[in-house]
């Protein structure tokens, strides 16, 4: 059989109560290894590993932030002169990459799938093709790798949800609709303090203004079954605004409680494959926060790709 990889981040949400679930299920399997690392300073270690290895998939134990630094190893780095496919496990707190892209359910279901479908010889059947999202944040430096870029009042609700929401310890969809809907009520309340942003693509100004929500995504649905209805269709991202203040964000909310969000009043809905955001403040890649600066525009771009194993439940 073809060598398999796990990579496990100890960190991650559902891995951090501290027991090893994986070894055991690998107990009795041939050509696989399991590599454990807590930091994101080990990963590029662990993706050498695995191409020393001749893993041809790589089993991703964590969330959304842990896949992207797995992005990010393989499409910067020379380690694999043909990248694997990636099955992506869900055991973050935040698993939209992992729902939309390959496997659903526990984290122990998941990685038994994989095996069941090596053992059968049939994983190479499971792979698909997706494109990635691409962040360029500045000259010379290396492009970090994901699937959701957020900016503008987004990233408060991000920041309220990890300080007042997930230390209750609520499931995981409750936990952030509870804060969407936090999110949303503030934006009625006019309680908005959302930056200026200036969006271009191909050097031609898109749109520029105070937003409630900026969003670039390479997925096909979000949180709580959420679904971009782009208007025009250009590119391999999702591209989603949302203006400031109550009207716009009132108008916004019959298309959210329908799960498909289209172009509208105050709202622009379209695919693009390459993008520039000019702003100062926070954004988030995959749940991870990060700060822009104007005088360093960001670009974002749908060219790069990998394969994913989806194995249906």
């Amino acid at each position: 059989m073809t060598p398999l990889a796990v990579i496990t981040n100890r960190g991650s949400t559902r891995n951090l109560r501290g027991d090893n679930w994986v070894d055991p299920m690998l107990a009795r399997e041939t050509h696989v290894m399991h590599l454990q690392i807590e930091r994101a300073d080990q990963v590029e270690d662990a993706v050498r590993r695995c191409a020393a290895a001749g893993a041809q998939t790589i089993a991703v134990n964590g969330g959304d932030g842990t896949a992207g630094l797995i992005f990010a190893a393989l499409l910067n780095g020379k380690a694999y002169p043909t990248l694997p496919a990636l099955a992506l496990l869900p055991a973050g707190k935040t698993n939209m990459t992992t729902a939309d892209w390959s496997l659903t359910g526990t984290p122990e279901a998941a990685l038994a799938a994989v095996l069941q479908s090596r053992r059968e010889g049939t994983l190479a059947q499971h792979a698909v093709s997706r494109p990635v999202l691409a962040l360029h944040q500045s000259a010379g430096a290396p492009p970090l790798y994901g699937a959701f870029f957020g900016a503008a009042e987004i990233v408060d609700g991000i920041r309220f949800c990890r300080k007042h929401i997930y230390p209750l310890k609520m499931p995981n969809a409750l936990s952030h609709a509870a804060a969407i809907s936090v999110l949303f009520w503030r934006g009625l309340r006019g309680a908005s303090e959302s930056g200026a942003l200036t969006v271009e693509k191909d050097g031609v100004l898109l749109e520029q203004g105070n937003f409630f929500v900026v969003a670039v995504t390479a997925l096909d649905e979000l949180l709580l079954g959420l679904r971009p209805a782009p208007a025009i269709h250009d590119g391999a991202l999702n591209y989603i605004s949302l203006r400031g203040g109550p009207g716009a964000i009132a108008q916004a909310i019959p298309a959210m409680l329908r799960r498909r969000v289209g172009a509208g009043p105050g709202r622009n809905v379209r695919s693009v494959n390459r993008l520039t955001l000019t702003f100062t403040g926070a954004y988030t890649l995959d749940g991870e926060l990060y700060e822009a600066q104007a005088s360093q525009p960001l670009i974002l771009d749908g060219n790069p790709r990998l394969n994913f194993i989806r194995i249906p439940p």
